[in-house]
């Protein structure tokens, strides 16, 4: 199996969101490389395909060890928590897109917090999945600030998929 670089990495030259690559071919399995440099305030991460913001996402997740929390009908995937303001977060996402199955999720992120060495990072873990009616193999994938804050210069989005 071979990965290489699927679609045109977005990196932000403004104070925008979302981040979003919508060129991406149709692969069975993708990994979703997002840095993130929030401006504004901090409320977390939110994932969606194919610009699809139906109620058609589930949801597991534990922040920093913690007990799991699920959702189910998401309009998107909430992914990390937020933070304080200007978090820094990193978030891979290992998602598998077989026609005429539920895609699914597999992801980390870890967020700065309070900076400096003498405070611990946040982490998040999640399994979640995308069932989207009718069915339909990932070509774009948006990452959103999930409050009113915006992406900060470099922040950066890149996917890599194999067959």
């Amino acid at each position: 199996m071979v990965w290489a670089k699927n679609g045109t990495p977005d990196t932000v030259s403004i104070a925008t969101q979302p981040l979003s690559i919508s060129d991406l071919t149709a692969k069975k399995f993708n990994v979703f490389l997002a840095h993130t440099l929030n401006s504004g305030t901090a409320s977390g991460l939110r994932e969606d395909f194919n610009n699809n913001s139906n109620t058609v996402y589930a949801l597991r997740r534990s922040n920093n060890g913690g007990t799991d929390s699920t959702s189910t009908s998401l309009a998107a995937l909430y992914i990390s928590g937020g933070g304080v303001s200007g978090d820094e977060m990193f978030t891979i996402n290992y998602v598998c897109s077989i026609s005429g199955e539920e895609k699914l999720v597999i992801g980390f992120t870890v967020e700065r917090d309070t900076a400096g060495a003498s405070n611990d990072p946040e982490r998040q873990e999640y399994v979640g999945k995308f069932v989207p009616s009718p069915d339909a193999d990932i070509t774009q994938v948006d990452m959103f600030d999930a409050g009113a804050g915006n992406y900060s210069t470099g922040s950066n989005l890149s996917a890599l998929g194999t067959d």
